[in-house]
């Protein structure tokens, strides 16, 4: 079928732009805006509009962009602003000289970011090439699986030398070209210059397309850095571990810096690797009793589900192991082992006189009930003072610093 607008896309009908309707080439060679292609996509799979060919796809970016309709738009744009418009040769044609300047003196601004860009990455691959090598000579067991990280961290450092050899000559091109645009006087000469203008910015562009695809490598940058920290740990924990077979971590957005992408990364993996087992961390005050009044405290202690239900002991398979203790440091179920809310646990933090005591003192932690009851599972941490010789019950620690950060957390 003829298409007789190739300037507008030929499902929503609107003119192709540089932001969401920018064309792209789908594998049967038709063109769409990238605003239907993602639109089209369902479950992985994208079926032509046109020819209803079916391409597996997640996303209308990992098609190219045609930059020969980009190209044909901006011609017929530039045909119809004159059509329009009567305007005198030489100031249209001063104009077009002074729009290719400006695109290209704000691609070259491109090209030195992504330049810079990838030498700091590539410092940073000569950084980890580095800690293979000492690791390597620590650790004989994972050196076969120390070289494949290695091994990969060599072919991107090809890729990003290769890489930064083409943007170099690009940026040369595009250097050379503004010179050539401050040169021409004719039309003729203006038409050519700007024609092949077109030419080396379509390189460019394709060339910092590639960068921000490419780079990083999420295999590469994910198995280095996980290896990294699989052999440290053996190292100290004297145990050997596997560390390169993890899901490789996704990246959000495409347009954030190589070593932007690069800390996302590893700040996800020394995340994970610090993860072992129950924790506190990231969980909340559930609740405040007497706000502004005598007895005013706050509520916490609930890792697992977080809002004061409980849940699964913390260590469901420990029998016949527990003990009395009244040292400072000692960990203890908040209920019953195997009880409804022992999913908590308590950490004293002095030496207990006694089993458990009373206080009037802010800064006081107890038990939400009774030792062994069915609400001991929660702690209770008081922020004021009593007055009148009042005091808590089943007093067993005290906050030793930062209650001033509880006090706010109540505010």
């Amino acid at each position: 079928m003829m298409d007789n607008k190739p300037e507008e896309c030929s499902v929503c009908y609107n003119d192709y732009d540089d932001n969401q309707l920018r064309p792209r080439t789908l594998p049967c060679g038709h063109t769409f805006c990238s605003q239907c292609i993602d639109n089209a996509i369902e479950n992985g799979q994208l079926t032509c509009p046109n020819c209803r060919a079916q391409h597996a796809a997640t996303a209308a970016t990992q098609f190219p962009i045609s930059y020969a309709v980009e190209a044909l738009v901006r011609k017929l744009k530039d045909i119809q602003l004159t059509q329009k418009k009567t305007v005198p040769v030489k100031k249209k044609l001063h104009s077009m000289v002074e729009e290719q300047k400006s695109s290209i003196s704000s691609l070259i601004t491109s090209c030195e970011e992504v330049l810079s860009q990838l030498g700091e990455y590539r410092g940073q691959l000569g950084d980890w090439k580095t800690r293979h090598l000492q690791l390597q000579d620590r650790l004989y067991a994972l050196v076969e699986q120390n070289k494949s990280a290695m091994k990969l961290l060599e072919l991107e450092d090809t890729s990003v030398v290769d890489m930064a050899t083409q943007g170099e000559k690009r940026k040369i091109q595009l250097q050379a070209m503004l010179g050539s645009l401050n040169t021409v006087n004719t039309p003729q000469e203006i038409d050519t210059t700007i024609d092949t203008a077109d030419g080396c910015k379509m390189k460019v562009e394709d060339w910092l397309h590639k960068c921000r695809e490419l780079f990083p490598n999420v295999r590469t940058v994910h198995t280095s850095v996980k290896v990294q920290e699989t052999i440290r740990e053996a190292l100290e924990m004297m145990t050997t571990e596997t560390g390169a077979t993890a899901d490789p971590v996704h990246l959000g957005d495409s347009a954030s810096s190589i070593m932007n992408k690069v800390q996302e990364i590893t700040g996800k993996i020394h995340q994970k690797q610090l993860t072992r087992g129950h924790t506190y961390r990231n969980t909340k005050l559930l609740q405040m009793w007497n706000k502004g009044r005598q007895w005013e405290s706050v509520v916490g202690g609930d890792y697992e589900s977080n809002d004061g239900e409980g849940g699964a002991p913390l260590l469901p398979d420990l029998q016949g192991q527990y003990r009395e203790s009244r040292r400072a440091g000692a960990v203890l179920c908040c209920d019953d082992p195997g009880g409804p809310r022992c999913a908590q646990f308590v950490i004293t933090t002095r030496d207990l006189q006694g089993q458990y005591r009373r206080s009037g003192r802010a800064g006081a932690v107890l038990c939400c009930d009774h030792p062994g009851g069915p609400r001991c599972a929660q702690f209770v941490i008081t922020t004021r003072d009593l007055q009148d010789g009042y005091q808590w019950p089943d007093v067993f620690g005290d906050v030793v610093s930062g209650l001033d950060v509880v006090e706010l957390a109540i505010c």
